[in-house]
């Protein structure tokens, strides 16, 4: 199974060879002028990457704050939430307490304690 990949790679990479030298062989621009194009090119795609990294580096930024900030008000409604359940509970539990007690008190009087 290597030998395959390294046949694919390797007619691949005699393709690549032959088909640079068919283009310089049929090149319309002189060395130079082509080499300038190149630069240019470059240039400009530089500039294009730079502009896009940031842009992408500022989208990531921005949803990282809108994360933030999300996940900040589901803790301060979790937060509310559990004092709401505190408090609930607490009142179920005294008034829990003072059924207990009422019961309490009429099993003593019924037994006459």
């Amino acid at each position: 199974m290597d030998d395959e990949y390294k046949k694919i790679a390797a007619a691949f990479l005699v393709g690549g060879a032959i088909g640079g030298l068919i283009a310089l062989l049929y090149a319309p621009k002189s060395g130079r002028e082509t080499r300038k194009d190149i630069s240019r090119t470059a240039r400009r795609i530089k500039k294009e990457t730079v502009h896009l990294v940031e842009d992408a580096i500022e989208s990531i930024n921005d949803f990282a704050s809108d994360v933030k900030d999300k996940i900040t008000d589901i803790v301060e409604q979790g937060r509310d939430l559990s004092d709401d359940a505190k408090k609930e509970i607490i009142k179920n539990l005294e008034h829990g307490q003072h059924v207990i007690e009422r019961q309490k008190k009429r099993v003593i009087e019924a037994l006459g304690l």
